[in-house]
């Protein structure tokens, strides 16, 4: 893309306008006071998305291909239909100390994405394929840098509902009070995890690696428990599971459950 075509589309976003199939390519955000901007079936191929402002800003329908995200402010963005991985490299996109509280991702491809030490809070992955996508260091709970009296951060649990996340990597993640409904965790590694008052409602943890994980208060009902051990949890006071879940957990523990006699 010329230099020419770089004016043009910053010129286009000064004015406010909808950016509608777009080349991105090569394109640079680095510093661009964005917030609100409108993208739509546009193509982003290394593009760079540095210290950018694109708070509020709605992409539907938009691909990125091989594109890193570092020390964007995308707080409240948008990505609808969006696809962040490239087949032909079998590559995903990066996001970098990223600000990501309230942004909302609907149907899109974020597999074997990273997220690196980005603010998580609030955010909503709906219905998103993140297969093999890793989470490095994220921040699911808001902490002010006010001084307050108490210590703990408050929290605005963000919420992954219907998204296929089989072999997804959280480890030593703080993933307490988080939603997460309906969602394939099918071999995922969890070791470590803080999932108090988590929901996992509807998920399958088939073979999921939990060992070490804190799943105080988490309510399970409904999810498929296959491969689950009691012994490698860390904590399970409070959890919460179905009927029809307590002789697979007991199993586990070398407790057979027979029908009462009359």
């Amino acid at each position: 893309m010329s230099e020419l075509d770089h004016e043009a589309i910053r010129s286009a976003l000064r004015r406010s306008e909808k950016l509608i199939a777009a080349d991105l390519s090569d394109f640079s955000f680095d510093d661009e006071p964005l917030d609100s901007a409108q993208f739509e079936d546009c193509d982003a191929a290394s593009t760079r998305f540095v210290g950018g402002e694109l708070a509020t800003s709605h992409w539907t329908r938009s691909r990125f291909n091989q594109c890193e995200f570092a020390n964007v402010n995308l707080a409240g963005a948008r990505f609808e239909d969006c696809r962040f991985f490239d087949g032909d490299s079998a590559k995903g996109c990066t996001f970098r100390f990223c600000d990501l509280r309230g942004t909302t991702f609907r149907n899109c491809d974020l597999m074997l994405a990273t997220f690196n030490v980005c603010e998580l809070w609030d955010v909503t992955f709906s219905g998103c394929r993140m297969s093999g996508a890793t989470f490095e260091k994220p921040g699911f709970a808001f902490r002010s840098t006010r001084q307050t009296k108490s210590k703990k951060p408050v929290r605005l649990a963000g919420t992954f509902e219907t998204c296929k996340m089989d072999n997804v990597v959280l480890r030593d993640a703080d993933l307490s009070s988080l939603r997460i409904i309906d969602c394939d965790l099918s071999g995922a590694e969890l070791q470590g995890t803080s999932l108090v008052n988590a929901s996992l409602r509807g998920s399958n943890l088939t073979n999921a690696a939990l060992r070490l994980a804190d799943l105080s208060g988490a309510d399970l009902r409904g999810a498929d428990l296959s491969g689950f051990d009691l012994q490698d949890i860390q904590s399970f006071s409070g959890m919460q599971i179905s009927a029809s879940q307590q002789h697979h957990l007991l199993r586990s523990l070398g407790i057979d459950v027979f029908a009462d006699e009359d």
